[in-house]
């Protein structure tokens, strides 16, 4: 099993997957690992988790948005291995 956080999190939601899907499984890695995953003020959503921060301007981008930041730190840090 990978013991990255990041790649856990990603086997776990689907791109494809809908906001309820991915909204849960994000607030559960909050409670668990720690970070942020609210609401800001002027109708902006943020996720700061596992070194990932976005700010976004709806709950649903900032997941599309985390998502798209934690493929491309996977596949950096695959690349440098």
């Amino acid at each position: 099993m990978n013991r990255d956080p990041i790649q856990n999190l990603l086997n776990r939601i689907c791109q494809q997957s809908d906001f309820a899907t991915k909204h849960d499984a994000f607030v559960a890695e909050t409670l668990e690992c720690g970070g942020s995953y609210q609401a800001q003020a002027g109708n902006t959503f943020m996720i700061d988790l596992h070194g990932i921060r976005v700010l976004a301007n709806s709950e649903a981008n900032a997941h599309e948005l985390w998502l798209r930041a934690a493929n491309i730190q996977m596949r950096r840090l695959g690349g440098a291995a």
